[in-house]
């Protein structure tokens, strides 16, 4: 385990210590207050704390040097993992905002809706900001530190400063609806705490389902983005040239932070199996700047097109397309 990875697990661990302080306190928050934005918020954090668990694995297994159990590596883990993740966040978010729902239904037909006990949240709010924040500082500065390589750690500090801005949100919302009472908008005041689930509802849906849609792009090997492809075929051709040899295509895809090339080229002369390792080893060293992270490449040696005729640049109708990493 080289000083990146172990930089990536210490970060990760932080997060899910630091995820589990902040799931108790919401989770007993709400018990106190009977405020379902504290369980919301705190269900949130409990899950990213146990799928932090889970990445801890994953990361050491994406890492892990190819075998004959994973012939292009377990990489491919790393979309799975955020592919579960979205679901399970899918559904919460699913079901707090259908409850919540359900209880502004209940107010606005003359029912009675539980009060929320604002005592102690002031305080409450301060240490999940102050929390929040230094999650995302030690994410970022692991993130920064290990290379900027971990889509893990970015993405947590991301959740991390996410859940901050919640917690500002969620504060000012409950600590701010009794005032309300005195004003012409007394009536909103009981279904405050139910408005603002419905608010960090649809905060919290854009995130997972942007993380489903990449996640299904890479597991089911949709490649690069153009512009990223089209950069590096540029590139490689000219190096590729450079050692008497064609280059016919190159194929890329990405599953989590790893690439996988292949670039078919076409020798000016016959080559030995070593002479075809040693361009391999190049391709290598030159993908190292070309993406920014680790590449498992192949070089096969053809004088054919591996697509056929005008089938270079389809896909399937309305499926989705990776990111371009730039």
């Amino acid at each position: 385990m080289d000083a990146n990875q172990r930089l990536e697990r210490r970060g990760l661990r932080l997060g899910i210590a630091g995820n589990l302080i902040g799931a108790v306190s919401g989770i007993g928050m709400y018990l106190h207050s009977n405020s379902d934005a504290l369980l919301l918020d705190g269900l949130y954090t409990a899950i990213l704390a146990g799928s932090g668990l889970v990445a801890l694995q994953v990361s050491r297994a994406s890492l892990a040097p190819r075998s004959r159990a994973y012939p292009f590596g377990a990489s491919g883990q790393e979309p799975l993992y955020s592919l579960f993740q979205a679901l399970v966040m899918l559904g919460m978010v699913g079901y707090a905002a259908i409850t919540a729902s359900g209880k502004v239904i209940t107010s606005l037909g003359g029912g009675v809706v539980t009060a929320v006990q604002t005592s102690g949240l002031a305080w409450y709010f301060s240490a999940m900001v102050l929390l929040n924040g230094l999650l995302w500082w030690q994410y970022r500065s692991s993130w920064r530190r290990s290379g900027r390589q971990s889509a893990l750690l970015e993405a947590s500090a991301r959740s991390a400063l996410f859940d901050a801005a919640v917690s500002v949100g969620t504060g000012v919302g409950l600590l701010g609806a009794p005032q309300l009472l005195a004003t012409p908008l007394a009536a909103v005041a009981p279904i405050t705490d139910a408005l603002i689930v419905l608010v960090l509802s649809a905060l919290f849906l854009p995130g997972p389902l942007r993380a489903l849609r990449q996640a299904v792009a890479e597991s089911s090997g949709v490649g690069v983005g153009a512009e990223l492809l089209e950069r590096c075929r540029r590139i490689l051709a000219e190096r590729f040239g450079q050692s008497d040899c064609a280059l016919v295509e190159l194929a890329m895809i990405k599953l989590g932070r790893t690439y996988t090339v292949v670039a078919y080229v076409n020798p000016a002369q016959p080559r030995t199996g070593a002479e075809l390792d040693q361009l391999r080893l190049r391709l290598e060293t030159w993908m190292r700047e070309l993406v920014p992270g680790p590449a498992l490449c192949e070089v096969i040696a053809t004088a054919a097109h591996p697509y056929r005729p005008g089938a270079a640049d389809e896909r399937p109708a309305r499926w989705p397309r990776q990111r371009s990493e730039q």
